[in-house]
């Protein structure tokens, strides 16, 4: 079950999302997760200005699960403190 847990992505080469999961399912034998987004302003426009040029929305609110990355956030924040 990884509702509830946090996970990040990247995207557009140099870009990171992090969020939630706050939902899953099964589709061809694909664990499939949707993510709510923080602060995801970036990727939202990046998105935007693909279906102004294509004339349409190619990406879907699901990401297959080995496209995330599952993480502990208090656990990375003590590693950067150390920094």
């Amino acid at each position: 079950m990884f509702v509830g847990k946090t996970v990040w992505r990247t995207f557009g080469g140099d870009g990171l999302r992090f969020g939630t999961v706050v939902e899953e399912k099964m589709c061809d034998g694909w664990k499939y997760v949707r993510v709510s987004w923080v602060d995801d302003h970036e990727f939202q426009m990046d998105r935007q200005r693909l279906i102004v040029l294509r004339g349409m929305d190619c990406r879907s609110d699901w990401d297959r699960i080995d496209n995330v990355s599952i993480f502990d956030k208090e656990e990375i924040v003590n590693k950067i403190n150390k920094l």
